[in-house]
């Protein structure tokens, strides 16, 4: 392969890196607008309507001839429904020759059914919504790489769009390797360890707006590795290669990924998942997670998010922060940045955050309870009682 530097980054480089990299050839789909929904716009969306397509009340009322109703003899008590006025409801069309609108509230009728009008309109055209006002055929209704939610789905049907061109879900295939792992559902052999990541993973790619395709467990064999990474790269738009980049004696990632594409980073400057790569073939990307699911949850959050973000042409969100009150000390002896776990919660008006980290760190308790992490710089201590910016991984009114 060509020869580059191999890197070990930041986290804020790894994003930087891999989201310059790639350059996807991006799919487009025809959906129907039901299911528009959280896609992305693949081009400029035009009106084919003209809306209202003839004049119509901004209100419930009657409409008239402005110059009948300002006219110095004018005796509406004469008037004649259909003739002089006739009645306008809210978004209503009304006939061209009435050109001015009356609220109902400012007209009465007497125990005869006789028009009185109690408020003159002070102009021509008063409440009355004029052709096109709501939109234009050939207006601009979405612009492309836009991400559609439940509010513009009533400004494309009024437009007459009942199909749109969409970004293709991008497809982003799951390989988790480990000869220890049995699939989930199952009995569980003793000395066997149940595969989740990959249950977690398809769950986030989906939540992010990717489609997932989850391969079988592979087992610790650097060619049929080699071969599943092969297969999964013709089939997807890029790929996450679970495990096996650590020092273990059957982690064979640096070896096949190597042989594979162009290899950026084995490893990553920040703990835990300290062995997270990427890797370029022709134009996919590979991300290379670890097998702890703490460590996965993260990194998958950190670093495949961004590039289905990428893939679809869309911002990719960063999580809120919030400042909060450590409960404890804080003492990290690891060579690199490190981000710990945290569970946060509010006490007399305060947010509080207990330090999970050891026997507290739990793989239930991290999973379930903790709801935000912090990035402990290499070598810095936090006192119990300092005041940090934790980075939230709920909202924070579920705190």
């Amino acid at each position: 392969m060509e020869e580059h530097k191999v890197i070990i980054p930041t986290r804020d480089e790894y994003i930087e890196l891999a989201t310059s990299l790639v350059k996807f050839d991006r799919r487009t789909e025809i959906v129907s607008l039901k299911y528009s929904v959280n896609r992305v716009t693949a081009k400029n969306i035009y009106s084919l309507n003209t809306l209202p397509n003839q004049q119509a009340s901004a209100m419930d009322g009657i409409a008239v001839r402005f110059d009948e109703i300002t006219s110095e003899d004018v005796d509406t008590t004469a008037w004649e429904l259909g003739k002089e006025y006739v009645f306008g409801n809210t978004g209503v069309a009304i006939p061209a020759e009435y050109d001015t609108a009356i609220p109902i509230e400012q007209v009465e009728f007497d125990s005869d059914n006789k028009l009185h009008i109690k408020q003159i309109p002070s102009h021509k055209g008063e409440r009355i919504v004029s052709r096109g006002t709501i939109m234009k055929e050939g207006d601009l209704l979405l612009p492309a790489n836009y991400l559609i939610t439940p509010l513009q789905l009533g400004v494309l049907a009024s437009g007459g769009i009942y199909e749109l061109e969409v970004v293709a879900k991008p497809k982003v295939a799951i390989v988790p390797t480990g000869n220890e792992l049995v699939p989930a559902g199952g009995v569980l052999p003793l000395g066997k360890n149940v595969e989740t990541n990959s249950i977690v993973l398809e769950a986030f790619i989906k939540e992010w707006g990717g489609e997932p395709i989850v391969y079988s467990i592979i087992p610790d064999d650097p060619d049929h590795i080699y071969d599943t990474l092969c297969h999964a790269l013709k089939r997807s738009d890029m790929v996450i290669y679970n495990a096996g980049f650590s020092k273990g004696t059957h982690d064979f990632g640096k070896r096949i990924l190597a042989k594979i594409g162009k290899v950026y980073t084995f490893e990553v400057a920040h703990g835990p998942a300290k062995h997270t790569s990427f890797t370029m073939v022709d134009n996919k990307p590979i991300v290379g997670l670890v097998g702890p699911p703490a460590g996965m949850e993260l990194t998958a959050s950190w670093y495949v998010k961004p590039l289905i973000s990428r893939y679809l042409g869309i911002p990719n969100i960063e999580a809120s922060k919030l400042e909060v009150k450590l409960l404890s000390d804080i003492n990290i002896s690891f060579p690199r940045d490190f981000y710990v776990q945290l569970q946060i919660s509010k006490q007399d008006e305060q947010y509080v955050a207990a330090v999970l980290r050891g026997p507290s760190a739990t793989r239930v308790k991290t999973a379930v309870d903790a709801n935000a992490v912090l990035c402990v710089q290499t070598g810095f201590k936090y006192k119990k009682g300092d005041i940090v910016t934790a980075e939230l991984k709920v909202p924070v009114e579920y705190i």
